[in-house]
């Protein structure tokens, strides 16, 4: 399942890159430790409905374990006058938090701390300034507690968010964090 949430991460982040679709992970942890990670991607369906479709057909044709461990469902809602077409992909099992790439997880005395290194994706120099700041993708997290301390300004009880720019992913040794009191 880490081989699958990793690849799947790297594809749906090439399509990202691209600009018309958008992504979002979600990692729920439970007290022991373990989580359930579920992936999602939208598009506006009128430019790029085609593209998200067969983007998902091959990553389902790639990636067999995504057919055992997920449930997925598509589906279209409209907003503001513009169709939207969403991809999901639910896991049906939990898995334990340090089998998620480049995650940590440790308790201690009722206290939780979660830590995410992203590997870097794009050199400095690949960036451009009008670049910079597309979101390439959203991470949610929910711990077992409220969350006391987090490296993003996007906290509210027990969840956290952070927004992955181009920028943030040109960087070395970026961690997200989260602790709980």
């Amino acid at each position: 399942m880490k081989k699958t949430a990793t690849i799947l991460a790297v594809i749906l982040c090439a399509a990202i890159f691209s600009g018309c679709i958008q992504s979002s992970q979600e990692i729920v942890i439970d007290e022991e430790g373990m989580a359930v990670v579920n992936f999602s991607a939208i598009a506006d369906k009128s430019q790029a409905g085609s593209e998200i479709s067969q983007l998902t057909w091959q990553v389902q044709q790639l990636i067999p374990e995504l057919n055992t461990n997920y449930e997925s469902r598509n589906y279209t809602f409209e907003e503001d006058y513009t169709e939207y077409i969403i991809y999901e992909w639910i896991a049906k099992r939990k898995v334990p938090v340090n089998d998620i790439r480049g995650a940590t997880w440790t308790a201690k005395n009722g206290s939780y701390e979660f830590g995410l290194s992203l590997d870097r994706v794009f050199g400095p120099e690949e960036i451009v300034e009008a670049d910079k700041n597309d979101v390439v993708m959203t991470i949610t997290l929910t711990m077992p507690d409220e969350i006391t301390f987090a490296n993003t300004p996007f906290v509210e009880g027990d969840t956290a968010r952070w927004t992955l720019t181009k920028e943030l992913l040109s960087q070395n040794n970026t961690v997200l964090r989260a602790i709980t009191g």
